[in-house]
């Protein structure tokens, strides 16, 4: 059957254009009576009503924002994949742009997303500064983050124990029979991903007198940086027999500089990475790592950014307000690893 415009609908209905448009947008100021007339004819006819004729009407654009830190990391493709699963079903679409780790970048993008009338907007990890927190303030609309604790108590947040997982990670290595631990970290400004994770080693190696300043090693979390990093180890000399790493692609950047230097892993070097990307199963040999539920963590932050924008009085507006989501993690066991007892 051909589709019908709005105003075609109305005067099917006997009705106005207003009245149709109160139906669709569900308002209470319509008899039952004119309501189902006028939902017969939608249905009849398979009415659409347009995406942007609704966001005016609802002053909603239907939109949602993702800002993140490197669209290239396969870590925040999964979130991404996480939230648009629930997302394509929804009548919401997704806006994302990357900030390159670069803070002012990341505040011109929230102003952008602000200007483009998103109806929230969803961060990935939170380190900034003052002027950072200011713009979060202004925008005014809901906000939720992912992987880190927000500067803003009233931000629902969502993210590990990065400080646990790395000790359960440096734990299990020393259960392995290692002593002589090394890590490649991430930068200590980030202080989640970096400071947490290198803190969590630290603190379980001084619990046993393991840890040694000179087998710490730092790098963004990238496969260039994980190599460099080896590089550094290995002209030191003395190498660790076990090394942790704070993102799987520092550690698979290492593993490749010691198979290039004839260092054999895991009988030389095992390795613990961090994250669980794809390719830590398919490296060879297949990479031990900390599983984060990164697809999870995009889901449920589409859900409660929905839930928030649907069901206003569910934002949370004070300072005496606090959201945070504890998601599990897991360790892996696979082949870059060995007991040395």
């Amino acid at each position: 059957m051909m589709k019908l415009t709005i105003r075609e609908i109305a005067e099917a209905a006997g009705v106005s254009k207003a009245t149709v448009s109160r139906v669709i947008n569900d308002s209470d100021a319509v008899s039952e009576e004119t309501r189902k007339k006028v939902l017969e004819i939608i249905k009849e006819t398979n009415f659409k009503p347009s995406s942007v004729a609704r966001s005016l009407s609802m002053k909603k654009s239907h939109l949602i924002g993702i800002i993140l830190p490197d669209l290239s990391n396969p870590v925040f493709s999964k979130i991404i994949a996480g939230a648009e699963s629930y997302i394509r079903n929804k009548d919401y679409s997704l806006l994302i742009t990357a900030t390159d780790f670069d803070i002012d970048m990341k505040i011109k993008h929230i102003n952008i997303m602000k200007d483009k009338g998103v109806d929230g907007l969803i961060l990935v990890t939170d380190h900034g500064s003052e002027e950072f927190q200011k713009t979060l303030i202004e925008f005014e609309k809901p906000i939720i983050m992912i992987g880190s604790d927000s500067s803003l108590p009233y931000i629902p947040t969502i993210k590990i124990d990065n400080y646990k997982a790395s000790q359960d990670a440096t734990q299990y290595l020393i259960d392995l029979g290692h002593k002589n631990i090394a890590m490649i970290r991430g930068p200590l400004s980030d202080y989640h991903s970096g400071k947490q994770r290198f803190l969590g080693y630290r603190d379980k190696l001084n619990c046993y007198g393991y840890y040694s300043e000179r087998l710490v090693e730092e790098g963004w979390y990238t496969f260039d940086d994980g190599y460099s990093a080896m590089e550094a180890l290995i002209k030191k000399g003395n190498l660790p027999t076990a090394i942790f790493c704070a993102s799987d692609l520092l550690a698979i950047g290492a593993i490749k500089c010691c198979i290039e230097h004839g260092i054999n892993v895991p009988d030389d070097i095992s390795f613990v990475g961090f994250d669980d990307v794809d390719i830590a199963r398919m490296y060879n040999p297949s990479l031990t790592t900390i599983r984060q539920p990164f697809e999870e963590q995009g889901d449920l932050a589409i859900r409660i950014m929905i839930d928030m924008i649907e069901n206003k009085n569910s934002i949370p507006n004070d300072e005496d307000s606090k959201f945070t989501t504890s998601m599990k993690y897991k360790l892996v066991i696979r082949e870059s690893t060995k007991n040395i007892k």
